[in-house]
C-alpha cells in the first residue's frame, strides 16, 4: 500500500509552505488565483484528499440538476441561471433553480432536502463551507461556481487582468490614490479582487486604501452604505473601485447628494457590467464577468459527470473578465475634495 499524502508531500511539490497549502485548499481567497490553482492542480495530481469526493452512484437518471443563488432580483445571478438552462435543455435536463438568500443553512437544508431527487448540483458563489460542499459532492455530481474547492469541479471568472488595467488606466490619468471598497468577508471573490488590486497598485506605485463594505452580496441600496461612505469621506481619493455595480451605484449617488462631481472630483468604478451600470448618470465603468458562458460550462461539466463521459479531471474552468471604461472615470482632479471628519450620509 502507497504511503498517505500528507500536506507536506503537496508543500514540497508546489514549492511553497505547509501553511500556504491550508490556505489555498481551505480559504484560497487568502491567497493570490495562480497560488490557489497551482497547490490544488498538485493536491490532485498526488491524491490528496480528493478519493472520497467521488459521489455514490445509482443506477437511476432523473433528468433533473438543481441549482442553488442567492437572489434571481440582481442580474448577475439571472445571467448564472440562463446560462446553464440552454445546456440542460438541449440534453433534456430540467434545471430546477433554489433561492437560498445568502443563508447557509437554507442553502444546507435545501441540498439535503433535494439530493435525492436530482441527478447533480451547480452552487453559484456558495457560502457553505468547503467541508459541507464536499459532502454534498459526495452524495451527487457537484460544480461549483465563482469558488475553487479541492476536489470538487469549479468554474471561475479571474479579474486580475481587468482589475490591472484599471489600475493602469487610472494610473495614466493622473490619479496616485485608489479606494477599494469590499464586499462580503465570506466571499471568495473578495478576497481575490483584493489581493489583485493590492498586486496592481503595488507594481505600479499606487497607493491603495481599503473600507469594508456591505456584507451581503444582495445589497439592493439603503443604510448599509452609510458608514463605508462617511469613512471614505473621512480620507478622500481621487478614485473608488467598488465589489460590485450595486455597491458602486449607491457610493456614486452618496457623493452627488453630498456635492461631489463624478468622474471630475472622483472616479468610480464597479464590477459585474450590470445593466444598470450602462443607464446610469454618468454611465458606470465597470468590469464584464462573462456570466452566462461560465453558467453553461457548469452545467456541461456537470452533465458530463452524470453521463460518465467527463475526463475524471477537476481541473478549473477560468474565463476572463474585461475592464469597460464609461464617463465614471475621468482624468485625476487638480484639487481633490477635502476631507470631512463628521457628517451624516
Amino acid at each position: 500500500m502507497s504511503e498517505k499524502i500528507t500536506i507536506r508531500d503537496v508543500a514540497r511539490e508546489a514549492g511553497v509552505s505547509p501553511t500556504t497549502v491550508s490556505r489555498a485548499l481551505s480559504r484560497p481567497g487568502r491567497v493570490n488565483l495562480e497560488t490557489a490553482t497551482k497547490v490544488r492542480e498538485v493536491a490532485e495530481r498526488l491524491g490528496y484528499r480528493t478519493k472520497n469526493l467521488e459521489p455514490q452512484q445509482d443506477d437511476v437518471l432523473r433528468g433533473m440538476i438543481l441549482t442553488t443563488t442567492s437572489d434571481l432580483k440582481y442580474s448577475v445571478f439571472a445571467d448564472f441561471v440562463t446560462g446553464m438552462q440552454k445546456p440542460c435543455i438541449h440534453r433534456n435536463f430540467i434545471l430546477l433553480t433554489a433561492i437560498t438568500e445568502e443563508n447557509r443553512d437554507l442553502e444546507r437544508s435545501t441540498i439535503v432536502r433535494m439530493t435525492s431527487q436530482v441527478d447533480g448540483l451547480i452552487l453559484t458563489s456558495s457560502r457553505l463551507s468547503d467541508s459541507t460542499v464536499r459532502k454534498a459532492a459526495q452524495m451527487r455530481p457537484t460544480v461549483v461556481v465563482n469558488r475553487l474547492i479541492n476536489g470538487v469541479q469549479s468554474v471561475i471568472s479571474d479579474d486580475r487582468p481587468a482589475l490591472s488595467r484599471i489600475v493602469r488606466r487610472l494610473k495614466a490619468l493622473g490619479h496616485q490614490s485608489i479606494t477599494y471598497i469590499t464586499g462580503p468577508e465570506n466571499s471568495w471573490q473578495n478576497g481575490l479582487r483584493w489581493q489583485a488590486m493590492l498586486v496592481a497598485c503595488q507594481q505600479e506605485q499606487i497607493k491603495l486604501r481599503r473600507i469594508a463594505g456591505p456584507n451581503l452580496a444582495t445589497y439592493v441600496g439603503g443604510p448599509l452604505m452609510d458608514e463605508p461612505f462617511v469613512e471614505f469621506m473621512r480620507n478622500p481619493t481621487t478614485a473608488v473601485v467598488l465589489f460590485n455595480d450595486i455597491f458602486a451605484l449607491e457610493f456614486m449617488e452618496r457623493l452627488q447628494e453630498n456635492g461631489v462631481r463624478v468622474p471630475e472630483q472622483v472616479s468610480v468604478i464597479g464590477i459585474d457590467d450590470t445593466p444598470e451600470a450602462a443607464r446610469s448618470n454618468p454611465p458606470l465603468a465597470s468590469v464584464h464577468i462573462p456570466r452566462e458562458e461560465m453558467g453553461a460550462d457548469a452545467s456541461n461539466k456537470l452533465i458530463a459527470k452524470i453521463l460518465h463521459t467527463s475526463d475524471g479531471s477537476t481541473t478549473p474552468v477560468v474565463r476572463y473578465s474585461t475592464f469597460i471604461e464609461r464617463a465614471s472615470v475621468g482624468p485625476a482632479p487638480q484639487r481633490p475634495i477635502a476631507a470631512v471628519e463628521s457628517m451624516t450620509a
